[in-house]
């Protein structure tokens, strides 16, 4: 399947790659859209302190699903939004339902190969139903949630100004 490489900083190839096999937990999607950030500007630029190339950048993902678990909650055809944030559930964060501070923390596009490809596996706990979104705007639900995490830690109300 083809794929999007950035082998070394400054370097983008289109790379045919092994279609992905499902693990037991996992849920095999389609990737239907990939958003791009800094965080994939400063990979490419080859500044980003937390990665080994080459890799396959992408982790504000829109996908459909392809082939499931048995009794998983999604079907195929399903459209997904995928939360590229992989944390082991054995750590102490992860166990104070903290996810996002695990200390084995692997990110999709960063630690581990991303959305720049056509199909993925990922962890059926790591997908959310689109809900009715479309597919563009399911790529942004990633950041966006940063945004609002930002705002709830912070406590800002209605009334309240911030930079």
């Amino acid at each position: 399947m083809n794929s999007v490489v950035c082998p070394r900083p400054g370097e983008l190839e289109l790379r045919q790659i092994a279609r992905p096999v499902r693990g037991d937990a996992e849920v095999r999607v389609r990737i239907r859209r990939v958003g791009i950030c800094g965080t994939d500007f400063h990979i490419f630029e080859g500044s980003h302190p937390y990665l080994a190339y080459p890799r396959i950048m992408g982790h504000e993902l829109a996908a459909e699903v392809i082939e499931t678990p048995p009794g998983s909650a999604f079907t195929p055809g399903q459209h997904v939004i995928i939360n590229p944030y992989l944390s082991c559930g054995a750590c102490r964060a992860c166990r104070a339902g903290k996810p996002n501070c695990c200390t084995a923390i692997a990110v999709l596009g960063v630690h581990r190969d991303g959305g720049m490809c056509e199909e993925i596996c990922v962890p059926e706990a790591n997908l959310l139903p689109s809900n009715g979104l479309s597919l563009d705007a399911c790529a942004t639900v990633e950041f966006l949630a940063i945004g609002a995490h930002a705002v709830r830690r912070g406590e800002i109300g209605p009334q309240d100004r911030v930079l």
